[in-house]
């Protein structure tokens, strides 16, 4: 083991211990403050480890429920509010055009696609469940955006 490993991992034991002082201590400000550090500090060692920078610009991965968190609140452009299309719909729509990504990641992508743009596609006559399904889809897999582009969506511009 050389130097940097052995103070990597010396590192590693001492914030685990300060970890293990804060989970003890009466909860405070300055407790979760603490915490919060040591926390951050270790994950970085971790990631490190891992053979990956620490990136602060990379988003949790998307989930089930911030779907369903975000399509509740959808207020769409038709008047209505909430998703248009259940996750069991999604899915059945996946399904029968082939399409391979992340349910979760369609149903949302899915439904915001109709909550932001029926107006226009009812205009443009082409309101139908091949349009959303194929706009979702291109906007999943957009090759020149970062990777995660729904899951930074999600947490750059809806969330704010």
């Amino acid at each position: 083991m050389n130097g940097t490993n052995e103070a990597r991992e010396g590192s590693r034991e001492w914030l685990l211990l300060k970890i293990a002082e804060c989970m003890v201590e009466p909860m405070s400000e300055r407790t979760a403050e603490r915490l919060s550090t040591y926390s951050g500090a270790y994950n970085a060692i971790c990631q490190w480890e891992n053979g990956k920078p620490p990136d602060s610009n990379s988003p949790k991965p998307f989930t089930e429920e911030e779907a369903k968190e975000w399509t509740s609140a959808m207020q769409n452009v038709d008047g209505t509010t909430g998703p248009h299309w259940t996750m069991e719909q999604t899915n059945q729509i996946m399904t029968q055009r082939g399409i391979n990504c992340d349910p979760a990641e369609f149903y949302a992508a899915m439904n915001m696609v109709y909550s932001d743009y029926s107006k226009v596609a009812k205009k443009l006559n082409v309101s139908n469940i091949d349009f959303y399904a194929e706009i979702a889809k291109a906007f999943l897999d957009d090759q020149d955006a970062a990777p995660d582009k729904l899951a930074r969506y999600y947490e750059f511009v809806v969330k704010h």
